[in-house]
């Protein structure tokens, strides 16, 4: 019971009156709404679709990432900028509010002794719940726009659409396992990575989680490798699609040992954290 009136105070307090970063959300779907609907112009014009594509076509489009990266002296490393500032949206959503309401309230919270783990659990149930509700406002404003510029309300993908905009391996991947892959995977594992900085944002400083929080997507952008998960985030580097990308299993994997690690350590420093 403890934990529901934390939670309940969180979501009012950390979500409802601070929803107003979900501005990040919609803009970047308007962006990138509007990127894919050129590119499908373009492909109509060139007669090699005929639809306008789907609401699904427009979702993937816009949580594509990157490619796999691979080092070339010639060529520069370019960041997905919008990616990053999508990724960077739900752990600015998540840096500051706990720590804030930990010196403000969870002290005296604390300081009782007995709510010490129904407080951290309210936590980390709230940070999970702000992680869905960013993906699913992002969905929803994605597909609000797809369906202005003319897509069809439909989850299946358009695989003339794909084929000329992500190559002949979109082929390959089954309308199941792009919903792995674009959804599944890449919410599991912002909820993972969230979580372990939110436990870090009351270890080191809001500030400094946030910002290696910052230093693993980067660093994940130009490595694809397994234990920089932000790669994970990114349906374009998934063996799914790309024979050198990551196993999706290995992300489930990843997050689940961050969100057990993350929920287990913090439990046990909350209980033996010394507030006086």
């Amino acid at each position: 019971m403890e934990t529901i009136k934390f939670l309940k105070r969180d979501i009012r307090l950390g979500i409802i009156r601070r929803s107003y970063i979900f501005l990040i959300v919609i803009i970047y779907s308007f962006v990138m709404v509007r990127q894919c609907s050129s590119a499908i112009n373009a492909i109509k014009e060139s007669s090699l679709m005929w639809s306008d594509g789907t609401v699904m076509d427009y979702f993937l489009f816009a949580v594509r990432g990157m490619a796999y990266y691979r080092f070339d002296p010639v060529k520069s490393f370019q960041l997905p900028i919008l990616w990053f500032i999508f990724q960077m949206g739900i752990s600015y959503f998540i840096a500051y509010y706990p720590e804030k309401d930990f010196r403000e309230n969870g002290i005296n919270v604390l300081v009782a002794g007995r709510k010490r783990s129904s407080w951290w659990l309210s936590k980390v149930l709230w940070c999970i719940i702000s992680v869905l509700a960013y993906y699913l406002a992002a969905f929803i404003s994605c597909a609000v726009f797809a369906l202005i510029k003319g897509a069809g309300l439909s989850f299946d993908v358009t695989y003339d659409y794909m084929q000329v905009q992500f190559g002949y391996n979109s082929n390959f991947v089954s309308q199941r396992d792009f919903f792995i892959i674009s959804v599944v995977i890449p919410i599991v594992v912002t909820i993972g990575i969230c979580l372990v900085q939110l436990l870090l944002s009351f270890i080191v400083s809001p500030v400094t989680s946030f910002a290696m929080t910052c230093m693993v997507y980067i660093l994940s952008a130009y490595y694809t490798v397994w234990f920089l998960p932000g790669s994970f985030t990114m349906w374009l580097r998934s063996s799914y699609y790309d024979e050198k990308g990551l196993n999706p299993l290995s992300g489930l994997i990843i997050a689940a040992f961050m969100i057990t690690a993350a929920c287990l350590i913090g439990k046990n420093y909350f209980e033996k954290k010394d507030i006086i």
